[in-house]
């Protein structure tokens, strides 16, 4: 492992292969998400790194490193892990955690800087926007920030309506630092993850590219969980519902 590329304010990002890093991201676009409202962000980064087959190219630390290892199809996974792609001029950060709430503005800004260090052009930060603010047939809002020069075919998010959370430090460090970013908010459900929004993110993203990545998995798994959902639902109403004969009272 080499020094760190980036260290500032505690937080330390190392790169696997400079070269590779710095050619999947000259000019190119940075992706990422958190585990905020239907885990959009998160699924959202793990589709694209999958379906790309996106290589691992560094890690990023922070002084309050979350405590856990697990394994994913790339091997050993870290909680902040930067994978790229020379072909698609692309990098995703996966943020497997959420980082401490006392590296996050620290790891938010950083984020930032590195893209602005290895000529990043623009960021797509992605997030979940409670189902529960949905006007009409909309299927997303978006918010740009540091002059993202671009519009996207939604509207965008309402004046008095808030991002909170590690995504807003993006957003606000992207604005201060004038990195060109949008940040794509689906409408999710707010209270499990959401793969059907996610799937809305990828296809965004997918066209802001112009590259294509299949949804197939993401539809099937929202799919899964709405039968599982309206099948709990139904065995909550089997079992309130009243009796409508001696013989029911007996076997229920």
């Amino acid at each position: 492992m080499n020094d760190p590329i980036l260290t500032h304010r505690g937080v330390r990002i190392y790169t696997l292969d400079l070269k590779e890093t710095l050619d999947s991201a000259n000019g190119g676009t940075l992706i990422t998400g958190f585990k905020g409202f239907g885990m959009v962000g998160y699924i959202t980064t793990t589709h694209i790194v999958e379906k790309l087959s996106l290589k691992r190219l560094g890690y990023i630390v922070t002084r309050y490193m979350p405590e856990f290892a697990s394994y994913g199809y790339n091997g050993i996974l870290a909680p902040f892990e930067i994978y790229g792609s020379p072909r698609y001029n692309l990098l995703v950060i996966v943020n497997h955690d959420i980082p401490s709430e006392r590296d996050r503005d620290a790891y938010a800004e950083a984020i930032i800087l590195l893209a602005k260090k290895l000529g990043l052009k623009t960021g797509i930060f992605v997030g979940g926007f409670d189902a529960r603010f949905r006007q009409g047939e909309e299927r997303y809002r978006w918010l740009p920030s540091g002059g993202y020069p671009e519009r996207l075919d939604a509207p965008i998010m309402d004046k008095d309506l808030y991002v909170v959370g590690p995504l807003a430090l993006l957003i606000i460090y992207s604005e201060i630092h004038r990195f060109p970013a949008a940040t794509i908010l689906p409408y999710a459900e707010a209270a499990r993850p959401d793969p059907a929004a996610a799937a809305t993110a990828v296809e965004i993203i997918s066209k802001m590219l112009g590259v294509s990545i299949s949804v197939d998995e993401l539809i099937e798994m929202a799919r899964r969980i709405e039968e599982a959902i309206e099948k709990v639902e139904q065995q909550k109403e089997a079992a309130t519902a009243p009796p409508s004969s001696a013989s029911e009272r007996l076997y229920t």
